[in-house]
C-alpha cells in the first residue's frame, strides 16, 4: 500500500491535511479524489462568475500527481425585455 495526500480547494479555503491515506496504487487514489470532488459539489457548487472546486492528489512526498477540478462558469447571453 502506498501513502497519498489530498490537497483540497473548496469555496472558502485551500486545505492541506496532514493525514495521509493508503491505497494500493495511484489509480485507486485518483478514483478517491474524484469521489471527494463529487462530495464537495453536493455540499455546494462554486459561486461567482467563474469558480472551481479541486482535489490535488499528491504522493507520499507531497509531489502532485494529478488534479481533478470542477469548474462552474456562468455565461450570460443577455436578456431583452419586450
Amino acid at each position: 500500500m502506498a501513502k497519498f495526500y489530498f490537497k483540497i480547494q473548496d469555496q472558502e479555503d485551500v486545505l492541506q491535511p496532514e493525514r495521509s491515506f493508503e491505497f494500493p496504487g495511484p489509480e485507486e487514489a485518483e478514483s478517491e479524489a474524484k469521489f471527494l470532488l463529487a462530495e464537495m459539489a453536493v455540499d455546494g457548487l462554486p459561486k461567482g462568475k467563474l469558480d472551481s472546486l479541486s482535489v490535488e492528489l499528491q504522493d507520499e512526498n507531497r509531489v502532485p500527481i494529478v488534479t481533478v477540478r470542477l469548474v462552474m462558469e456562468v455565461i450570460p447571453h443577455g436578456f431583452h425585455e419586450s
